[in-house]
């Protein structure tokens, strides 16, 4: 081997220590990014729960003041009433709407509490809309395949 072979060796490896620290920084650089990018997302994620959260509760005050309201109303068109079976129906029918107002809203915020962890990532989204998807078709198409499992199991072997 020359001198300029050697020179050139040291070149072309001080440009490949060169070569590999760019990328490694490079690397570096990317994995901070994704990083960063995570954590924007999962304080996005927080902040939408926070949002929804906020929502129901604004609901629900909404709802408590339409139950003072026509508690309020019940009281005024109930004084109006001579019949006492007519107060004490009307009342009961009051109370069953806001009951039943109160179950919605229960349901819905549970509802809400058991899709939002499915929903914080992007994966975790498509994965439960996937399975949604799945769902529907096995139970679209549960009798065509019901019966293609009932022939395929019950052949003649």
């Amino acid at each position: 081997m020359t001198l300029a072979d050697i020179g050139r060796c040291e070149r072309l490896e001080e440009q490949l220590n060169d070569l590999t620290e760019l990328h490694q920084n490079e690397i570096l650089n990317l994995k901070q990014e994704l990083a960063s990018m995570e954590e924007k997302i999962a304080y996005q994620s927080y902040e939408r729960a926070r949002d929804i959260q906020e929502a129901l509760e604004a609901c629900q005050t909404r709802i408590s003041k339409m139950e003072l309201q026509q508690q309020q109303q019940q009281v005024v068109q109930l004084e109006g009433l001579e019949n006492a079976t007519a107060r004490n129906l009307l009342g009961k029918l009051i109370n069953i709407l806001l009951a039943v107002m109160a179950v919605l809203l229960v349901f819905v915020s549970t509802v809400a509490n058991c899709v939002v962890p499915l929903m914080k990532t992007r994966s975790r989204t498509f994965s439960t809309l996937f399975v949604v998807v799945f769902i529907a078709f096995l139970w679209k198409h549960w009798d065509a395949l019901s019966g293609y499992l009932e022939r395929f199991f019950s052949a003649p072997r």
